[in-house]
């Protein structure tokens, strides 16, 4: 999966300064503007083929998971859910949350790969959290997004 590059990743870099990037990074409109503002320099980066079958090996191996919190917005919410992904072992490779009028709502992608708990102990400690905390937290694999609209 290609990197993406945002507007918020060209903020940090000093003006005048040099970014590498592999040639499928995606780089957003407000990033490519702000290059050009900052004067930064793309030192574009070609992978070998070895490379790219590896991480595409790499790509396969890994056990994603999607996870959903939906509630009443309170403290301490994405600190509790990524205390249990990080006691079970679990990586959080993205994340997004917002808040709309005051509901909470939050999607991770996750690893699942190395997870010290099979998927249905995993998705129980979180639905019993859940209901501590008065959300709906959900873990689903991401095969069910992936064949959902097979026909």
């Amino acid at each position: 999966m290609p990197e993406v590059i945002t507007k918020d990743k060209i903020a940090e870099l000093p003006d005048c300064s040099r970014l590498k990037v592999s040639v499928d990074t995606i780089i957003t409109r407000a990033a490519r503007e702000l290059i050009k503002k900052k004067s930064i320099e793309l030192q574009l980066i070609e992978e070998s083929r070895s490379q790219r079958e590896e991480k595409q090996k790499n790509d396969q191996d890994i056990k994603r998971g999607i996870v959903t919190v939906v509630g009443h917005d309170r403290v301490g919410i994405i600190a509790r859910v990524a205390g249990i992904l990080a006691e079970s072992n679990v990586n959080i490779l993205d994340i997004s949350q917002t808040v709309l009028q005051g509901f909470f709502a939050m999607i991770m992608i996750v690893d699942l790969s190395c997870s010290r708990n099979n998927l249905s102990e995993l998705r129980q400690k979180l639905d019993d959290s859940g209901e501590e905390m008065g959300l709906k937290i959900t873990l689903q694999h991401e095969d069910v997004f992936r064949y959902m609209h097979r026909v």
